[in-house]
């Protein structure tokens, strides 16, 4: 591959769908307010705007050139400002293929190879073919495993190589994985924009009256009640159906010197994550999944897990918390998995409370008194209370052979497993009120993403979160062995 190549001229239309759904909830404010004026131009701004995505998307086809030799990728990009982008071989972290709706109309696949640099973003081959993708990647990888791994289909009677271990999610447990999705929040904040925008459209509609005369009771109360079910329910059907279409076909395939990992029902994409590109494995337990007894496992990678350049990958959508364990010795068996560890002392609760209830406590005292707010709204502080205790019962750090754990909460339960050598940072926080009560806060950063990824654990012992700090600076194996009397130790991850 000697000389430039273009993409095929799909590629345009890629892009231009790409634009579209990057801005979907601008054009879709934009068409409903547009059709309720009828002095506004409404047919000829709206093809005029996908008349000039669409030409952006050809300048942009006909402007991107490519080739590899000598494994390096050589693009050329840029409509107005011409780029060279330079992505050489020891520098990739991920190869990530996706087959979209458009692309499979036409037997092509989307090649993103990433690395640690802001600039594999702009590096995606939107659409060339399968055997082009596969040469690509046995050029750049030199890897004749991988290389036909790339050249599979998508298709679910796809063969593993001898070799490789592949584990797929039990159907029940993708519905449960689907029925419990942390894009919940997502989607609701998603609608409730969506309403602020339209609501004084839909409030002087005649179907707004409609629709409220066939409520039982007329009334203010019972309008935002069932305004607000309707929401959450509405809501929750498009995460259901969001998780079950990304998820849909999971597979995690493990081979000698990588992991791959296929998912999607409309949009396939195939994610191959070399292991000496793990930068951290991390398990998150939701608020509504860990009470069910369930969890989802994340790995951290120096290359782009996504579009917005987090390097965070799901390697397991769901799990029970009784399998994590036997599931990670099969897939990454050098990480050491049961470590010693150290929880907060007891006089650190204290600080867990308050940071929690304390600014709780004054919103809902301003509700109280200034609005008239009902006397169930001191509900709120009493939950941010019981929520500042299970912080404080679940932050724990650990660490033994050659291997960190950092375990916390914010709204999901986080436990990371962190290799030494792949530690870029590791920082000792103490604030005033922390040094009074010889107390500090360990971070720890891996490479991931933009900006990396942190790990924090909040008021231990200022003499442990030395001892941790001692054992990143040494060289070699952690050799430091808790002592038996301490009475902070524990025994971690703590999963059943």
């Amino acid at each position: 591959m000697s000389d430039f190549e273009r993409q095929h001229p799909v590629a345009a239309v890629s892009r231009a769908f790409t634009l579209i759904r990057g801005n979907f909830i601008t054009i879709l404010v934009f068409l409903f307010v547009g059709a309720q004026s009828e002095n506004f131009p409404f047919l000829w701004w709206i093809a005029g705007g996908f008349g000039f995505l669409l030409i952006m998307g050809i300048l942009n086809w006909w402007r991107f050139l490519y080739k590899v030799e000598d494994g390096i990728l050589h693009i050329k990009s840029g409509v107005f400002v011409r780029k060279n982008i330079y992505l050489t071989k020891d520098r990739i972290q991920v190869i990530d293929v996706t087959s979209g709706i458009i692309q499979r109309m036409f037997g092509l696949v989307r090649l993103d190879i990433q690395t640690a640099g802001s600039s594999s973003r702009q590096a995606a081959l939107e659409a060339i073919t399968r055997e082009k993708a596969k040469e690509i990647n046995w050029i750049l990888r030199e890897d004749a495993e991988s290389a036909s791994g790339i050249g599979l289909s998508f298709d679910s009677d796809t063969v593993p190589a001898e070799d490789s271990i592949t584990i797929k999610v039990p159907y029940k447990e993708l519905l449960i994985a689907a029925s419990t999705s942390g894009s919940f929040g997502i989607a609701l904040s998603i609608i409730a924009t969506i309403f602020s925008q339209l609501e004084p459209l839909i409030s002087e509609s005649e179907y707004f009256e409609y629709l409220f005369s066939l409520l039982p009771s007329q009334t203010d109360t019972i309008m935002i009640i069932t305004i607000i079910v309707i929401f959450v329910l509405f809501a929750w059907f498009m995460s259901f159906f969001s998780t079950l279409l990304t998820y849909g076909n999971f597979q995690l395939e493990v081979k000698k010197k990588e992991l791959v990992v296929s998912r999607g029902i409309f949009e396939k994409k195939r994610i191959t994550v070399p292991f000496n590109r793990i930068q951290a494995i991390h398990v998150t337990e939701g608020i509504i999944r860990q009470p069910l007894g369930y969890a989802s496992l994340h790995l951290e990678s120096a290359g782009y897990g996504d579009d917005k350049g987090t390097g965070s990958i799901v390697l397991f959508p769901l799990i029970k918390q009784k399998n994590i364990l036997p599931l990670l010795n099969e897939v990454l068996p050098d990480y050491e998995k049961e470590l010693n560890g150290i929880k907060p002392p007891s006089r650190s609760l204290r600080r867990y409370l308050i940071r929690s209830a304390l600014p709780v406590s004054v919103v809902t005292a301003a509700l109280y008194w200034f609005l008239n707010f009902n006397i169930f709204i001191w509900v709120l502080p009493a939950a941010s209370i019981f929520w500042g205790w299970l912080k404080y019962r679940e932050a724990a750090v650990g660490w033994g052979g050659d291997i960190f754990l950092m375990r916390s909460r914010r709204l999901s339960k986080s436990t990371a497993y962190i290799k030494k050598k792949r530690v870029q940072d590791a920082t000792i926080i103490q604030s005033p009120f922390q040094k009074w009560r010889n107390l500090c806060s360990i971070q720890m950063y891996v490479a991931s993403g933009d900006q990396g990824k942190s790990f924090t654990v909040r008021d231990i012992e200022l003499d442990d979160g030395m001892k941790l700090l001692d054992q990143v600076r040494k060289n070699g194996r952690i050799d430091y062995l808790f002592s038996e009397d301490d009475i902070n130790k524990i025994s971690l991850p703590g999963w059943a």
